[in-house]
């Protein structure tokens, strides 16, 4: 079990120490999706294992639940050992709060693959708002649900198709752009 306090990560540096970095990383988007939904749901998330067992990529998901009293966020891999506690992550700038209830009225759900989330996880221009319904993206019945009202999703449009307009990637270009469609083909489907 990692014990974590978000405030030893405060300036790591990517050259100097790759692999603190990667695990600050892991740890702030554990603290983003655990934000992103209320205090007492366990959410099997959008993000996967970090561990690599026998040099293989864990096919394991990260379960997360919050407890705002005391404040700690618990993670847990649903496939391996690997888990978590992470303490001191209120008022970071990975903090989210506050997180909407996910069986409130007027939510939409849209299936996506692991790679286009993988693609809204890299997004670097977001709103609180959007950055919230991209983080909060969950496992149910193996499928990769994106949870948003109507307003949400068509703001969040406009975001991955700034970062797709702006891209150098032509790769990348085409993920954001099949994630366009696809949330914009939800949205004409509701509409």
């Amino acid at each position: 079990m990692l014990y974590d306090d978000v405030t030893q990560f405060d300036g790591t540096e990517p050259e100097v120490h790759p692999a603190a970095r990667k695990l600050a990383e892991h740890i702030f988007g554990v603290i983003r999706a655990a934000t992103s939904i209320p205090t007492g749901y366990t959410l099997e998330s959008a993000l996967p294992c970090r561990r690599r067992p026998g040099h293989r990529i864990c096919p394991g998901w990260i379960r997360i639940d919050r407890q705002d009293i005391p404040p700690h966020v618990n993670w847990e891999c649903s496939n391996c050992q690997d888990s978590g506690v992470i303490h001191h992550w209120e008022d970071s700038p990975y903090d989210l709060r506050p997180p909407r209830r996910l069986d409130e009225p007027g939510l939409l759900s849209i299936e996506l693959t692991d790679d286009e989330h993988a693609e809204l996880r890299r997004l670097q221009v977001l709103d609180l708002d959007s950055e919230r319904v991209v983080w909060s993206a969950y496992r149910a019945a193996g499928r990769l649900l994106l949870v948003g009202t109507v307003d949400d999703l068509d703001n969040l449009v406009g975001f991955i198709g700034f970062e797709a307009n702006h891209s150098e990637d032509r790769r990348r270009q085409r993920h954001l752009d099949q994630v366009i469609g696809r949330l914009e083909g939800a949205l004409r489907t509701l509409g």
